[in-house]
């Protein structure tokens, strides 16, 4: 049987696990394939990033887990990578300085481009955050600020090679249904226009559970009605947990399995020093 995660969070950034603690938990798990993906530096103050003085001392950890626990999980490192417009540097680049073996990219931080500092922050606890940055950034026009969103994903898709896009529709978690749904056209039409981009650079999309068990979301990333459209696109797939905790290794797999079978899903992809499917069912 194959089990894989490569979207997990440790001390290093904002988790709250040690990274041995989360791999330890993982092959209690029996998960077969495990990635380290801390968040990636970022030219600006925050709490959640991993620093780049400490990427050194990472990529040690990462290498000395490896090497302790080979004869149980297979391990390997990355990094979720924010793609900010006009702020971040070249992610690829970013990747390849740091010996990544591969690259989540993300959006967190919605900025136009223009010469301010300024963006707007859609993820985190506080939905409070998210009104604030609508209103004083996109003047409340939601359309508009989407429209950066999906336009910024396209970007960092165009711009750099990477390997799985993550919670693509992040944009939603503190919507809520507020100001658009998965069936307003506009936003349909920028969805599918982000989802053919990522078929065109032969992208990954993860299935992300996060927002169920955080209990911030009540869907997936991204949400389930897309689902067969990504499989009509013949877009590939892995499954996530973006865990930030070692009891957060698995949630809602075997839910997102059994969905996925549902609809007719054959093949999920793991990364194995190179990227490979595997049948669902195995």
């Amino acid at each position: 049987m194959i089990k894989t995660n490569y979207h997990s969070h440790s001390l290093f950034c904002d988790g709250k696990s040690s990274m041995e603690d989360m791999l330890i938990a993982a092959i209690e798990k029996n998960f077969t394939h495990w990635g380290f993906s801390a968040h990636a530096p970022v030219p600006f103050e925050n709490t959640f990033a991993i620093t780049k003085g400490d990427v050194p001392a990472y990529i040690e950890e990462y290498k000395r887990l490896k090497n302790k626990y080979s004869d149980k999980i297979n391990t390997f490192v990355g990094m979720e990578m924010d793609f900010i417009s006009d702020l971040q540097e070249n992610i690829e680049k970013q990747a390849k300085d740091y010996g990544l073996e591969y690259i989540i990219g993300s959006v967190h931080q919605v900025k136009e481009h223009n010469d301010s500092q300024d963006s707007w922050f859609i993820d985190g606890h506080d939905p409070n955050v998210y009104d604030k940055g609508l209103e004083e950034l996109f003047d409340n026009d939601i359309k508009r600020a989407a429209e950066t969103y999906f336009s910024q994903q396209i970007e960092m898709i165009q711009k750099n090679k990477i390997d799985v896009i993550a919670h693509l529709d992040k944009i939603t978690m503190h919507n809520k249904g507020r100001f658009f749904n998965n069936k307003t056209p506009w936003y349909k039409d920028m969805v599918i226009s982000l989802l053919e981009e990522v078929k065109k650079h032969d992208v990954i999309c993860e299935i992300n559970s996060r927002g169920l068990y955080k209990k911030r979301h009540n869907d997936f990333y991204p949400s389930q009605c897309w689902w067969k459209i990504i499989k009509e696109k013949n877009i590939k797939i892995c499954l996530a947990s973006d865990c930030h905790k070692d009891n957060e290794t698995d949630l809602y797999f075997d839910t997102a399995k059994d969905i996925l079978k549902s609809i007719n899903y054959t093949t999920l992809h793991y990364y194995d020093n190179e990227w490979k499917e595997y049948n669902i069912n195995d």
